[in-house]
């Protein structure tokens, strides 16, 4: 046999092979008129949609075709439909069932991922509409300038959210090839939930295909990471921004005895739900010296002082208006909100990320209750 015509052959065996195991297929069923578009969507470098695929209906049915060799998250949109659907584009057959006057109650089945997703979903269902729930009541307990019930609707968020990582945990270890399980690692990671020492150990256990994946990467180079700029017993990196009315808020300018600095957004309702707990231990303790330092991540100045306004956070404030590209959140290696730094009067951070009571006890055990 030629040389030449032997060696295309077993490149193409070798493509044929891979080609295989990259193929996917969207099989889907959609309530909508022939000749309506369904566009695939993903969120491009700025968290924009970016259309990378798009069919038409035909007897309320669509296919899509194509390669991915690592799995990631990709919506489906409808023409004329507000709203998308989110599912974990991977190789495989997908079985996608769309409704489109209730798109998040729509389907999507075949896969590792998929499977383990819409189980996901299903079963922190409640946990979800408890926590809205409990939020919406705490923000007017906060208006009303109701303390009791508003400590007491913290208490039960926290015990909700104790509930869902429980639950997350568990997940993760019975799902260890889902890319779901990833994105729940990558988030308890990025939002301080849990640390490296215990991240690291699950991250291990994952696959290759879920380790080469952009969430994937961006895990290993976050358990690999150099030692952060902003560590407990490091001297606080000066700063300084615009404040509320356009002046300069430095850090140097408002270490107070104890100094707390508190990255937040008015849009994070986690920090909202914490503002109040901060408020009140801000009272009890600004006569003995404590001062609160507030970085906001936000992006419309409007929204940041509103916020302010509506929670009472009578102390000092600084915002670039950057969102996550804020250059204090990035000096301090803040990757999640809300996230707090206690310092001395020389700057030094004493503790870390403290919240509720344990943020309380902190103070009271440094300024003496």
């Amino acid at each position: 046999m030629n040389k030449n015509l032997f060696i295309l052959i077993i490149l193409a065996i070798v493509y044929s092979c891979t080609r295989g195991k990259s193929e996917f297929t969207v099989k889907g069923s959609v309530d909508l008129k022939d000749g309506a578009m369904i566009y695939r969507i993903i969120a491009d470098s700025n968290q924009q949609p970016k259309v990378i695929d798009s069919v038409s209906v035909k007897s309320k049915s669509f296919m899509m075709k194509g390669e991915s060799i690592i799995p990631d998250i990709n919506f489906l949109s409808l023409q004329g439909i507000n709203g998308n659907f989110p599912f974990v584009l991977e190789p495989g057959v997908i079985k996608i069932s769309l409704y489109k006057d209730s798109l998040m109650t729509s389907k999507a089945y075949g896969t590792i991922s998929n499977d383990g997703f819409m189980e996901y979903k299903t079963e922190t269902k409640a946990f979800v509409s408890s926590m809205n729930a409990i939020a919406r009541d705490l923000q007017q307990a906060s208006f009303s300038r109701d303390t009791l019930l508003a400590e007491d609707l913290q208490e039960q968020y926290k015990d909700v959210q104790d509930q869902v990582k429980k639950y997350e945990v568990n997940f993760i270890k019975k799902n260890k090839d889902s890319y779901i399980s990833l994105l729940i690692l990558e988030r308890f990671v990025t939002s301080n939930q849990m640390n490296v020492q215990e991240a690291k150990p699950i991250y291990d256990l994952f696959s290759d295909r879920l380790k080469s994946s952009k969430s994937g990467q961006n895990l290993n180079n976050i358990l690999n990471a150099k030692p952060d700029p902003a560590e407990v017993g490091q001297i606080a990196p000066e700063f300084q921004g615009p404040g509320p009315k356009g002046e300069v808020v430095s850090l140097k300018d408002n270490l107070g005895k104890i100094t707390i600095v508190d990255f937040w957004a008015s849009w994070c309702r986690p920090c909202r739900v914490e503002n109040p707990n901060l408020v009140k231990t801000y009272n009890k303790f600004k006569d003995k010296g404590l001062n609160i330092l507030g970085v906001a991540l936000d992006r419309d100045k409007q929204n940041w002082l509103q916020a302010i306004k509506d929670d009472g956070l009578e102390w000092s404030h600084v915002s670039n208006l950057k969102y996550w590209q804020d250059p204090i959140a990035q000096k301090y290696n803040v990757r999640a909100i809300p996230a707090s730094f206690i310092l001395n009067e020389d700057g030094k951070i004493l503790a870390k990320n403290l919240r509720g009571n344990a943020l309380d006890a902190k103070i009271s055990e440094l300024l003496g209750d």
